[in-house]
Order: C-alpha cells, then structure tokens, then sequence
C-alpha cells in the first residue's frame, strides 16, 4: 500500500512545483524589456522641378504599416503594441538617387522632412536650417533623440511622410530621393 501513497504525493508534488514553475515564468514575463530598432518605410519622394527659389518644393508619402506585428515578431510573440512604453526617432536619413552636378543637395538652403500617423496628426519635424552649399547626395537631418513619440505609433498603422525645402538654386529635373527614419522602441512587460 505504500506504493501507490508514494506515487500520489509524487505527482502531488510535481505539480505543484509545475504551477510553482509557470506563475514564476508568468511573474518573470512581467520584466522582460525590449529596445527594437524600427523603421516603418523607406519613403521615396519626387520633387518637380522649380525655376523659382522663392518658392518651397515638397513632395509627400502615405504608407501603412503593422506595429503590433513587428512588435510581435520581435518579442516571440510576448509582446504587442500596448507594450510600448517609449518611442524616439533615432536617424533621418534622405538620399538622392539620381544626382548630378546641376541637382543634388547644394541646390537646397534648407531641408525639412516629417511624419504624422492616424493616431496623432500633428507633424513631427527635422530639419536642417543651413544645409551648406557643397555637392552633396545625401543628407542626415539632425533628430531630437529626447522626443517621446509612443502617441505617433499606439494605434497607428498610417503614416504620412513628408519633405520640403527651400532652394538656393532653381532646379532643372525632377529630384528623386530616399528618406529613411528610424525609431528606437522600448517596450516592457505589464
């Protein structure tokens, strides 16, 4: 008779430290903490041609793009959006993809690009003020790293991008580039 009372406070104790085990595993979840580097779209732009340089040239990009997704994708499936506790821009980069001597970014005094998504319609900036008058395919706008922007990416799958400038130089063809803005993503058990 001993043996099947040994074998029930076996299993007893098995499955305690079982549902022990996955409370500890549900508590520890809890703490786990992610910063994902993110970036929604590379935004291609086409800026029309412009003789005038009292005029500011621009040019604009909708796109749509799953958070909770990349979220999840990146977490093991732990997290989702509602984890995200903090979002910063990291980079913005736009280049040029068929510059020439006569159209690259020297023709520009300066260069604005933005973001808004559905969940929050007000425009985030960056911009360079004094872009320098030198050949130039590329450029680096400066990011306020600081700037929390969670409320442009919790409930947003829409995003329209932006880039404007002001011309030193009237342009002769149409300019084609590239923007790239990163963001940095913390998200955090609950």
């Amino acid at each position: 008779m001993k043996l099947p009372i040994r074998k029930i406070a076996n299993t007893i104790a098995f499955a305690t430290l079982g549902m022990l085990g996955m409370t500890s595993c549900n508590k520890l979840a809890n703490y786990l903490q992610y910063d994902l580097a993110m970036q929604t779209a590379t935004v291609n732009f086409t800026i029309p041609p412009c003789p005038n340089t009292n005029i500011a040239v621009a040019g604009s990009q909708t796109v749509y793009y799953n958070i909770d997704s990349f979220i999840k994708a990146n977490t093991m499936n732990t997290m989702g959006i509602a984890n995200i506790t903090s979002a910063k821009v990291a980079s913005c980069q736009i280049t040029l993809l068929d510059p020439t001597t006569a159209n690259n970014f020297a023709n520009f005094k300066s260069c604005t690009s933005s973001f808004y998504s559905d969940a929050d319609a007000t425009p985030y900036q960056m911009n360079i003020s004094d872009n320098p008058d030198v050949y130039a395919t590329s450029l680096t706008l400066p990011v306020d790293t600081s700037s929390e922007l969670k409320g442009y990416l919790t409930n947003g799958r829409q995003f329209t991008y932006s880039l404007s400038g002001n011309l030193r130089r009237p342009t002769k063809d149409s300019i084609h580039c590239t923007a790239t803005i990163s963001f940095k993503v913390h998200v955090q058990g609950i």
